[in-house]
């Protein structure tokens, strides 16, 4: 696959970039997650599937895969043919046929591709509403991108206006500020309760999903020292060789819990693992610094009345599950103003691209327009100022008025046509509308 070099021209035959835009794949919507496995592609595999996508006939192109996608953003004079080519490409690299995506495969163009890449960047399109992981998948893409072929200016410049929407809508909406799965909903509720996670020290009893689901994703957001307990030993080992965390055995928990700032318990034995008494004391020894307990087993493996400690701070699924369930409809109402936000970028970058469009014939028209002062100036030397500046006046307008005769006599109706092109020079050249009443006596061309 070939592309331009920067700052080249956004395309040789001239058509608008936005014309040539293409985005195609699968996603969540439209496939399973068997399907898209099976597009995924790896990073080593990146060089060999950008050749397959040259070869199909794509002109340029940026695979963005994640866990809710596999799709190809790119640049083509045909997008249609461009988006066969992407077919072609991601069912060759998965030892598939192009019709074995029939179906599951979808392409968008134009204006409709821009919105939808740029809903992606700003997390509209995922299964988890405003999940921030997305824009830096795109991110990763781009350079990988870059990495192993080279993008023109035209495409890297529609991922450059991608980062400012994403931007935007995070900065002008709370899209990403509610919680909406359980683990963001425990992180969210702990960083109230604790503060930084870097300071944090957490204790994960036993491999329960939910557990472990939260252990990671504190993690994620800066949780440096993690424990792990478990009854049994190997599984204990493995979870904390996996989670880089340190081991304690299941009797030394209760020594061990006034060091713990964070408890995640997801056990479900059959008695408490973290008693009243034991909270109680830890407490004692932390001077009250706060502890919070994310009891995700059942049954519990804190007992209920730990809540009433002060100090203690006891959550159960169901509380989690509540403040997950209100950050989603918060986060539903923050996507419409979200979408309002792409479709406007949408707008500005289509008007962006017809200015740039009408950039050459700007150009032609001001070396046309200085062209016809200089031989002005030539074909009269030593003329006054005013007698040079009136002859430029009419060689500048004989064009345009033949123009216009030439409009009219082709017209159907007269009169429909004259108000056409009556506007069309008030806008052109800025004339006042009461202008075109001429005063009697003056000529249709104002000039010989």
């Amino acid at each position: 696959m070939t592309a331009a070099a920067p700052g080249s021209s956004p395309s040789p035959s001239g058509t608008p970039r936005l014309a040539r835009l293409v985005v195609a794949g699968v996603d969540h919507l439209t496939a399973g997650q068997g399907l898209r496995d099976r597009l995924f592609v790896e990073a080593p595999d990146l060089p060999d599937f950008y050749s397959r996508l040259g070869a199909a006939g794509l002109d340029e192109g940026v695979l963005v895969a994640t866990c809710d996608r596999v799709i190809v953003i790119g640049a083509s004079e045909d997008p249609d043919r461009g988006a066969a080519a992407i077919r072609h490409a991601l069912a060759g690299q998965a030892g598939l046929k192009d019709q074995d995506l029939e179906g599951s495969f979808f392409a968008r163009t134009g204006a409709e591709a821009l919105e939808h890449f740029f809903s992606i960047a700003a997390s509209l399109e995922s299964q988890v509403l405003g999940e921030p992981e997305v824009l830096g998948q795109v991110k990763a893409a781009q350079r990988a991108a870059e990495t192993a072929t080279q993008l023109s200016r035209e495409l890297a410049s529609v991922f450059e206006a991608t980062y400012a929407v994403a931007k935007r809508v995070r900065s002008e909406t709370a899209i990403g500020e509610n919680a909406v799965s359980i683990a963001a909903a425990a992180c969210q509720v702990a960083r109230e309760v604790l503060g930084r996670f870097a300071e944090t020290r957490c204790l994960l009893v036993g491999a329960g999903e939910a557990g472990v689901l939260v252990a990671e994703k504190l993690k994620d957001q800066g949780l440096a020292d993690l424990w792990v307990a478990d009854p049994l030993g190997s599984r204990g080992d493995a979870l904390a060789a996996r989670l880089g965390a340190h081991r304690l055995a299941m009797e030394d928990i209760a020594g061990a819990l006034h060091r713990m700032d964070l408890v995640l318990a997801g056990l479900g034995g059959a008695v408490p693992v973290i008693t009243r008494e034991a909270t109680a004391q830890a407490l004692k020894q932390r001077r009250f610094r706060p502890i919070f307990l994310l009891d995700a087993a059942v049954p519990a493996d804190v007992e209920p009345d730990v809540a009433g400690l002060d100090g203690a701070y006891l959550f159960n699924l169901q509380d989690l599950e509540r403040i997950a369930l209100q950050g989603q409809e918060k986060r539903s109402f923050a996507a419409i103003d979200a979408r309002l936000i792409v479709e406007d970028e949408v707008a500005a970058f289509s008007l962006a691209e017809e200015f740039r469009a009408q950039a050459p014939a700007v150009r032609a028209l001001r070396r046309h327009y200085e062209e016809q002062r200089r031989a002005v100036l030539e074909a009269n030397p030593g003329v006054s100022a005013d007698e040079a500046t009136r002859l430029l006046v009419n060689r500048l307008l004989h064009g345009p008025f033949r123009a216009l005769r030439e409009l009219a006599a082709d017209a159907q109706s007269g009169a429909g046509r004259a108000a056409l092109d009556a506007d069309l020079v008030a806008r052109l050249f800025g004339v006042p509308a009461q202008r075109f009443d001429p005063p009697a006596g003056e000529d249709d061309e104002g000039t010989s």
